[in-house]
């Protein structure tokens, strides 16, 4: 894979916005058809500019993930988001492998849809369903050390 040069800065609360937008632009679909619709007070509540990332490449915010830290040896990636032009690039990738060496010791969980196009790269990279609960599926890529 060719080496993808993109910077990261940690969200604020004025980030809010861009990534309740890209969100809602890749999972509306998945959400109305799975959930029932989607709501924004949910992702109003979710959203913790502490835990969240910003992906730049070329000057331009492309995406973001969020990454929650629930002890010393497991990390949830609550989301990651990149726009629509820039998925199968292999920035997500990229970022994923980031996040893997950043958390080498910590099995890195995350939630899912069974017909998300991400599933493939999660399966790629790693991860193994742990749990199905309908289409909702829970993921899991153990540390290093287990």
């Amino acid at each position: 894979m060719a080496n993808i040069d993109y910077l990261l800065r940690p969200a604020t609360e004025a980030d809010y916005q861009y990534c309740y937008d890209l969100t809602k632009q890749n999972m509306f679909e998945l959400f109305c058809r799975h959930w029932g619709g989607w709501n924004p007070s949910a992702f109003r509540n979710d959203f913790n500019a502490r835990n969240t990332t910003i992906i730049i490449v070329d000057e331009q915010q492309i995406g973001y993930f969020s990454l929650k830290k629930i002890d010393t040896d497991l990390v949830y990636l609550e989301n990651i988001q990149l726009l629509p032009e820039v998925q199968g690039q292999g920035i997500g990738t990229a970022i994923l492998e980031g996040i893997f060496r950043n958390n080498a010791f910590c099995s890195i969980h995350l939630t899912t849809f069974l017909d998300n196009p991400a599933l493939r790269l999660y399966k790629s990279l790693g991860f193994v369903i742990t749990e199905r609960d309908g289409a909702t599926v829970y993921m899991e890529r153990k540390s290093k050390i287990e």
